[in-house]
């Protein structure tokens, strides 16, 4: 959540697109019916804090596939076995 940048109301945000691998647009709403100002924000990874350390193999079934949705797998996770 923004606070809005010309009243300092809360900020709804509408939507967002991906402008790269780390960059996401996000759009706001002011939620002041008086002000109603849309705005655009960006949102980035400046740096990691912390780097996840490989350990042993989970078993197979340790996660089920449909347990999660698609928008949680990333690139490099776990490859379980079905």
């Amino acid at each position: 959540m923004f606070v809005c940048p010309y009243c300092g109301a809360t900020a709804r945000t509408r939507t967002s697109r991906r402008l790269s691998e780390m960059t996401i647009r996000q759009y706001h709403q002011c939620q002041n019916l008086e002000c109603s100002i849309t705005f655009t924000t960006l949102n980035s990874v400046e740096r990691l804090v912390t780097k996840r350390t490989r350990c042993e193999d989970v078993p197979a079934d340790f996660v089920p596939r449909d347990a999660l949705p698609s928008s949680h797998y990333g690139r490099d996770q776990l490859n379980l076995a079905i």
